[in-house]
């Protein structure tokens, strides 16, 4: 029986890197809000990162943006995370493009590990005036 792993980091950036040589994370531009001139509209890019401990195994990985009421509007699937030791922490990052953005409000990215939801985090998208 698998373990429910325990999420340690969540977060929405510009952009998320993995340096190849030394496997070091670098999350550029942390931010809860998202200012728009118009509705609707699209946000072009943003990055997540997630750290997770107490994982081992296979994850298949399904992020929902969606809006408060529930109503999904992406869906990004097809990840798969492999942990061999418990004893480690595991670190993905996610990017994300054309999030649809009907009107102004909270949003959520919704965390899924082979399909039992982990956790969500909120966005807030505000009308610039």
């Amino acid at each position: 029986m698998q373990v429910k792993p325990k999420l340690k980091a969540f977060l929405i950036a510009d952009k998320v890197i993995q340096e190849k040589l030394t496997n070091k994370w670098s999350i550029i531009g942390v931010f809860d809000k998202i200012i728009s001139k118009n509705f609707p509209c699209v946000h072009p890019e943003l990055a997540l990162y997630i750290r997770l401990t107490d994982a081992e195994g296979e994850y298949n990985i399904k992020l929902e943006f969606c809006e408060m009421s529930g109503n999904i509007l992406s869906v990004f699937k097809g990840l798969r995370l492999t942990v061999n030791s418990k004893l480690a922490a595991s670190d993905i990052g996610i990017p994300t493009h054309d999030l649809p953005l009907p009107n102004p409000g909270k949003y959520l990215f919704r965390l899924y590990l082979n399909e039992e939801f982990l956790e969500d985090i909120s966005i807030e998208v505000l009308k610039s005036k």
